[in-house]
């Protein structure tokens, strides 16, 4: 079933009007006609089950039934340090899938990218919020992962307040304080993971990591790709979590 985003504070009646947007979609693309059933996501965890009354500049739809699903008990935070287009787009895509409760973009001092470049990050946030949307609708996912500003390595730091479980990750810790050994928290503070660049940290920023109670672990022995590392630790997590 064809699925779409109305805005979280749309007001649901037995009928209701879709956006220009969603309808050009609608017709010029997906060429759907009056009496098709599809289902309506608001990103807060409500779906409706909806059929198309009319179509015109904006489709008129009924409402035929509603859910609510709830959020994970346990939020999960990724932060991920820039990585080049492509690779981000691909961890802002399967984050999404996975369930991340919210995606948090930094900058760091191994960042493939010049300072100068930075400024042109928040350019690249429509794109990547349309892939949120998108991944939503294909994997049916009623509860939007939020997308937050690009931050420094010290904003980064200090986003969370001190109930939430922070851990970084880094290729160059110990193999003994890995993720297996290690006791995640199951409250609704939740966690904050963050996932280094193409080069990984270096020490002096993990130092700066545990000066901010960051705990630093290890995925094993493998040395993983930056996208790689992110994607397999949050599967992990969630599987752990009992949020998949």
């Amino acid at each position: 079933m064809r699925r779409f985003f109305i805005h979280p504070d749309t007001e649901i009646h037995d009928e209701i009007i879709l956006s220009e947007q969603e309808t050009h979609h609608i017709c010029n693309v997906l060429r759907l006609q009056p009496g098709t059933l599809l289902q309506l996501l608001d990103g807060n965890g409500n779906i409706h089950d909806a059929e198309i009354i009319s179509l015109g500049r904006q489709a008129r739809l009924r409402i035929l039934s509603s859910i609510h699903v709830e959020r994970d008990t346990t939020p999960l935070r990724v932060c991920q340090s820039i990585l080049k287009a492509q690779k981000m787009e691909l961890l802002i895509q399967k984050c999404t899938e996975l369930g991340v409760t919210e995606f948090t973009p930094f900058h760091s001092e191994r960042c493939q990218f010049k300072k100068t470049e930075f400024t042109k990050i928040s350019q690249k946030y429509p794109r990547w919020q349309r892939i949120i949307e998108e991944a939503c609708k294909q994997c049916n996912n009623p509860i939007m992962m939020r997308l937050t500003p690009l931050l420094s390595f010290e904003e980064m730091l200090d986003q969370q307040n001190s109930t939430v479980q922070k851990i970084l990750f880094w290729e160059e810790e110990e193999p003994e304080n890995s993720l297996h050994a290690t006791t995640l928290q199951k409250n609704g503070a939740g966690l904050q993971l963050v996932f280094g660049p193409e080069g990984g940290f270096p020490a002096t920023e993990v130092a700066r990591a545990r000066k901010r109670h960051f705990l630093t672990l290890s995925l094993g022995p493998r040395i993983l790709k930056a996208e790689t590392a992110n994607i397999a630790a949050v599967s992990i997590i969630q599987h752990l979590l009992e949020n998949m």
